[in-house]
């Protein structure tokens, strides 16, 4: 076994690791296709909760944008934006918003170049959280829209042209 213990601001923790070996694991009685179908019936049956939950992390984009806005230089709070955009472009693709996911992951990566000024990281940031807020309100799922594509097409343009 092993033991590493990392610090979080006043909080310490521990955490211990062991190796697992493939024939610790139980061999299921259930065949592979009807594990895939019971998974596939779940998330269906929660579909209905996932915009919602995008509604959630949109509003929680947002609250985190205006903060940043008012303090573009503070590090936590730049980390914190850096953190929502990350969420949502690994999420929103499962939620039924790959168009969003695709603009998140836009974001992140103008949060983390270093070569942009602060002026075009603010109004590109402004840019992209907008197009995520729109998507998400418009119901506007995927690139087959084409407003939403030439959109997120040009938010990734607009950053790659400062890379």
């Amino acid at each position: 076994m092993n033991t590493f213990t990392w610090t979080m601001g006043h909080l310490d923790m521990a955490a211990t690791s062991k190796i697992v070996h493939s024939k610790q694991f139980r061999k299921s009685n259930i065949a592979r296709d009807e594990l895939i179908s019971r998974a596939e019936r779940a998330i269906d049956n929660m579909r209905e909760e996932f915009g919602t939950w995008m509604e959630d992390e949109v509003a929680s984009l947002t609250s985190v944008m205006t903060a940043w806005l008012a303090a573009p230089t503070d590090e936590d709070v730049s980390g914190e934006l850096y953190r929502r955009g990350h969420d949502l472009k690994g999420q929103a693709a499962t939620l039924g918003f790959p168009i969003v996911g695709r603009i998140a992951a836009s974001l992140c990566e103008l949060l983390t170049a270093e070569q942009i000024s602060q002026s075009n990281r603010i109004t590109l940031a402004r840019s992209h959280v907008n197009a995520i807020c729109a998507a998400v309100r418009d119901e506007v799922r995927d690139d087959t829209d084409e407003t939403a594509k030439a959109l997120a097409t040009e938010l990734e343009a607009a950053v790659a042209r400062f890379l």
